[in-house]
């Protein structure tokens, strides 16, 4: 266990060592860390979208813009150690929209499209990025979500989390949980599926973090970081 701990650190230095200077992508020269990655295809769903914006915070931050944003960088970063990756959203508009229909139902279709994206890969691994919100702001810190329909799922939640808490802030003392049934994607989804909530737009101080494109580059080395060490199925 104490020599998967350092693997893991000594991934996330050189992931932010690279991270935070390029973002350009397309290097082969350190495909071999990513031996687990190779046969599968890395989905990563930056949450929200055009209509349904998420989460606001106090001074206005949207929580659908920071989740693209991260998932860019997620997408960037895993294609430069050699990982086959696609998106869910590639820009700031939800899926299989339709300005003539309610909300609800865009909503269902936008979550459908998702899903179909998925099922179109042979060997998915779903990674869902998102933040939270709550009535306290106390609260603060990533955790990480899985689905319980994949054995994999909870092994590369620990991962992240664990990769999240490392690189991003150690006084974290959040676990991997398994996500709530009401989730869809997370009910009917049977490839390994995780969501990982980036941080509380609730509390002052990380809402601030959460602004900070540099802190977004933080998170994907993270979150590059867990995937990268990750065996499962």
């Amino acid at each position: 266990m104490k020599r998967r701990r350092e693997k893991g650190t000594l991934i996330i230095a050189l992931l932010l060592a690279i991270g935070l200077v390029t973002w350009t992508g397309g290097s082969r020269v350190v495909q071999t860390l990513a031996r687990g990655g190779m046969a599968r295809t890395l989905v990563i769903d930056a949450g929200h979208g055009g209509f349904d914006g998420g989460a606001v915070g106090a001074t206005g931050t949207t929580e659908q813009d920071i989740n693209l944003s991260i998932a860019q960088r997620v997408q960037s970063l895993a294609g430069f150690f050699g990982v086959s990756t696609t998106m869910t959203r590639t820009n700031e508009q939800a899926l299989d929209y339709d300005p003539s229909r309610p909300v609800r139902d865009n909503k269902v279709a936008d979550i459908k499209a998702r899903e179909q994206l998925v099922q179109n890969e042979k060997n998915p691994v779903f990674v869902s990025i998102h933040l939270n919100k709550f009535s306290d702001p106390q609260y603060h810190g990533a955790q990480v979500f899985y689905s319980s329909n994949h054995a994999g799922s909870r092994a590369l939640a620990e991962l992240l989390q664990a990769a999240l808490i490392a690189g991003c802030d150690p006084s974290n003392n959040r676990q991997a949980r398994p996500a709530e049934q009401s989730i869809y994607l997370m009910k009917v989804l049977t490839c390994p599926a995780v969501i990982v909530e980036c941080g509380f737009l609730s509390n002052p101080a990380e809402e601030a973090l959460l602004g900070d494109e540099e802190y977004h580059k933080k998170l994907a080395a993270c979150i590059v970081a867990g995937y990268l060490q990750y065996d499962g199925g």
